[in-house]
C-alpha cells in the first residue's frame, strides 16, 4: 500500500497537469456552446441522449490533442540527465504549443460567429476591419487574450518544470508516457481514425461537429494539408459515365436580345427564412415584401458552402471551392475558368464592385481582379469616409449605397455592378438610432440588421427609379451563405443551414413568380451572361436561372466541410463522404428520419455527386 501511494505521488505532476488541461478545455467548450447558441437546440441538441456522443468525442478529441503535444516532451525526458538543457528547451516549446492550443480554442468562442466553423487556414486570410474600426470591446478582448496567453504559458512552464524535477527514468515514469502514447496510437484504429484528417465523425451531425473539435488540431491540419489531399479522387467513374451525368462546358439555351444593365446584390449572411412567410423567423421587410410581388423568387436555392469566400467564388466563377483556403489565394488559381468581368468587357460592359469595408478585406479585391472586374470600390473610396460613422465591419450599408448610386449615375451603359453589403454580418451593429425605431425590439440582432438593410435598399431603389439606366436593368439578389439555422420543426437543420434567397427583378417584366426547382449560387454567373447576351460557350458548374427548362428533379451540390458534400434534390438529400468514398446519409426531405441508403434513389444521387466531384477535381488538376 505504501509503495502504491509513493507511485501515485511521484506521478502526480504529469498526470494532474494532463487532467487540468483537459478540464480547462472542457470549460472553454462550455463557454463556446453557451456563447454561440441562441437556442440550445441550434447545435442539434434536443435530448440528453444527443449529448452523450458529443461529450464522449469531445473528451477524446481534446485528450488526443493534449497527448500529441505532450508526447515529444515525455520522450525527451527518457534521455540521461546530461541532457537537462534539452529538457528545459523542450519544456519551453511544449509550453508555447499548449498555450497556443488553449488560446486558439478561446479565440474560437468569438471567431466562430464570423466563420461558422472552428479556426482553419482561412484564419490567415480574413478581414482587418474588426481591428481597425471596432469599439473598445474588441480591443479589450485582444488584450484579454494576450494576457491569458501569458498566464497560460507561465502556468504550463511551471507545471512542466515540476514534471522534470520529479521525473523517473524507470518504470514509474511510464504511466504518463503510455497514456500519451496509447491515445496517439488510438487515432489509427476504428472510428477514431475519422478525426485524423480533421474530418467529421459521421455519426455526429455537421452542426454538432464544432462542439467536438479542438481548434488547434483543425487549424494545424488545415495549414499544412497538402493541396492534393484537398481534392476528391478522380477515379469514381469512367470519363464517359462522368460526362453523361455532369459537364462543366456550358452554353446558355437562351440569351437576352438586348444587353441589360446588371446590378447584383450579394447579401451577407441572409437566410431564406427572412423571405418565407411561413417561418417564425421572418422579420417585417417592407421593401423586399413588395419586391417579391413583382419578381421571380427561387424558393429552393442553396449556397455551395458556409463561407463568404466560397460564396463570392461560386457567384463570380460558377466553380466550387474545394480548398481549405479561398480559391483565389490557393495554388489552383490557374484552373480553367470563365473570367466573368473579362467576358463582360468583351460584350462592351463596364464592371464595378462595391463593399463598405477596408480594401481587400477577405481578399475580395484579389478575387475581383482574378475574374477581370474593372473597378473595385471600398470604404476608402467614399468621399469623407473618415467623418462617417463606422461599425465593426466598416461603413454602414446606407452610406455605401449612396456612393454606389452616384457612381452608377455616371457609369457608361451597359454595366455590371455588384454591391456586397456588410451590415447583416455578425456582430450586426447597425446604427443605434435606427435600432430604436424597430417596432419589434425583442427579435434577434441579425433580424434587426436585415430590417436595416431592407430600409437602405428602399431608399436606393427610390432614387434609382429616377435614373435613365433603371428601366433597362435587371436586379439580382443572392446571399453569399448562411450556416446558423434556426431550429427546424421537422429536424431538417442541414437544409436550413444552406437554404438562401435568390431573387431576380426586371422592371420591364414586373410579375410575381415562384420557382420551386432546386437552384444554386453556381447558377448566378450563367444568369449574368444570359442577360449580357452571351451565346459563346463557357466553363461553369451551374445553369442559367432564366432557363425555362429548369428540371424539377435537378440536383445541386454543397460543401458541408472538408469531407462531406451534399446533393440536394427537390424531394431527397444525400450526404457523401470523400474520406470514405460513399454516401453516409440519404433521406426524403419530408421524412428526414427515414434512411434511404441502399435504395435506387441513394444510388442515383451518389452517381450525381461523384460526377460533380470528379469534374471539379479534374478541373483543379488540369494545368
Amino acid at each position: 500500500m505504501f509503495g502504491l501511494k509513493k507511485v501515485i505521488f511521484k506521478e502526480e505532476p504529469a498526470l494532474s497537469f494532463l487532467l487540468k488541461l483537459l478540464i480547462l478545455l472542457c470549460l472553454v467548450k462550455c463557454i463556446f456552446y453557451f456563447y454561440n447558441s441562441n437556442d440550445h437546440s441550434s447545435f442539434g441538441i434536443t435530448s440528453f441522449s444527443s449529448v452523450l456522443p458529443i461529450l464522449s468525442w469531445s473528451l477524446y478529441y481534446d485528450t488526443v490533442t493534449i497527448c500529441i503535444l505532450l508526447l515529444p516532451f515525455f520522450i525527451v525526458l527518457f534521455l540521461p540527465p546530461r541532457f537537462s538543457a534539452l529538457y528545459k528547451c523542450m519544456a519551453i516549446i511544449t509550453s508555447f504549443l499548449l498555450s497556443f492550443m488553449l488560446l486558439l480554442n478561446m479565440i474560437d468562442i468569438f471567431y466562430f460567429p464570423f466563420h461558422r466553423q472552428r479556426a482553419d487556414a482561412d484564419l490567415l486570410y480574413v478581414l482587418r476591419n474588426p481591428f481597425q474600426n471596432s469599439s473598445i470591446k474588441v480591443w479589450s478582448l485582444i488584450i484579454i487574450m494576450l494576457l491569458a496567453f501569458t498566464i497560460m504559458a507561465h502556468w504550463c512552464w511551471r507545471s512542466l518544470l515540476q514534471v522534470i524535477q520529479k521525473r523517473k527514468s524507470g518504470i514509474l515514469f511510464y504511466t504518463s508516457f503510455f497514456i500519451c502514447g496509447i491515445m496517439t496510437a488510438s487515432l489509427f484504429t476504428g472510428h477514431s481514425s475519422n478525426i485524423l484528417p480533421n474530418r467529421p465523425l459521421t455519426h455526429i451531425s455537421t452542426n454538432q461537429l464544432p462542439l467536438t473539435q479542438n481548434s488547434f488540431h483543425c487549424f494545424l491540419y488545415s495549414v499544412f494539408r497538402n493541396k492534393e489531399v484537398a481534392l476528391p479522387p478522380v477515379n469514381y467513374l469512367t470519363f464517359s459515365q462522368q460526362n453523361a451525368i455532369f459537364s462543366t462546358f456550358k452554353k446558355n439555351q437562351t440569351a437576352s436580345k438586348e444587353k441589360k444593365n446588371i446590378v447584383l446584390f450579394i447579401m451577407e449572411s441572409v437566410p431564406y427564412d427572412y423571405f418565407d412567410s411561413s417561418s417564425l423567423f421572418k422579420p417585417s421587410l417592407p421593401f423586399f415584401d413588395s419586391l417579391v410581388n413583382v419578381s421571380t423568387l427561387f424558393t429552393q436555392a442553396y449556397s455551395f458552402g458556409y463561407h463568404s469566400n466560397q460564396g463570392i467564388t461560386s457567384i463570380f466563377t460558377g466553380i466550387p471551392t474545394l480548398t481549405d483556403i479561398p480559391l483565389y489565394h490557393s495554388g489552383f488559381t490557374h484552373l480553367k475558368k470563365t473570367d466573368l468581368g473579362t467576358a463582360l468587357t468583351h460584350k462592351g460592359y463596364q464592371s464595378s464592385f462595391f463593399i463598405g469595408d477596408n480594401y481587400d478585406d477577405f481578399g475580395f479585391a484579389k478575387c475581383c481582379n482574378w475574374v477581370g472586374i474593372q473597378h473595385y470600390y471600398s470604404m476608402q473610396d467614399v468621399p469623407g469616409f473618415q467623418l462617417l460613422k463606422k461599425h465593426t465591419m466598416g461603413l454602414q450599408d446606407k452610406d455605401m449605397l449612396v456612393f454606389m448610386q452616384s457612381k452608377l449615375a455616371s457609369q457608361k451603359q451597359p454595366f455590371f455592378s455588384v454591391l456586397y453589403n456588410i451590415s447583416t454580418h455578425f456582430p450586426f451593429d447597425i446604427p443605434q438610432a435606427f435600432k430604436k425605431k424597430i417596432k419589434t425590439p425583442h427579435i434577434s440582432d441579425a433580424m434587426k440588421a436585415m430590417i436595416y438593410y431592407d430600409d437602405c435598399l428602399q431608399h436606393f431603389f427610390k432614387e434609382a427609379q429616377k435614373q435613365d439606366w433603371y428601366k433597362n436593368s435587371v436586379f439580382i439578389f443572392c446571399s453569399d451563405h448562411w450556416g446558423a439555422p434556426a431550429p427546424a420543426l421537422d429536424g431538417d437543420n442541414s437544409m436550413a443551414s444552406l437554404r438562401i434567397p435568390i431573387i431576380i427583378f426586371d422592371p420591364q417584366q414586373p410579375q410575381a413568380r415562384k420557382i420551386n426547382s432546386t437552384v444554386s449560387q453556381l447558377d448566378i454567373m450563367n444568369t449574368v451572361l444570359h442577360y449580357a447576351g452571351t451565346r459563346e460557350p463557357f466553363t461553369s458548374f451551374g445553369t442559367a436561372l432564366t432557363d425555362t427548362a429548369l428540371q424539377e428533379d435537378r440536383v445541386v451540390f454543397s460543401k458541408l466541410n472538408n469531407n462531406l458534400y451534399q446533393a440536394t434534390r427537390k424531394k431527397e438529400v444525400l450526404i457523401f463522404s470523400v474520406d470514405e468514398g460513399k454516401a453516409v446519409s440519404c433521406y426524403a426531405r419530408n421524412q428526414p428520419k427515414k434512411n434511404l441508403l441502399g435504395t435506387p434513389i441513394a444510388e442515383d444521387l451518389t452517381l450525381h455527386v461523384k460526377a460533380f466531384l470528379q469534374s471539379a477535381s479534374m478541373l483543379y488538376r488540369t494545368p
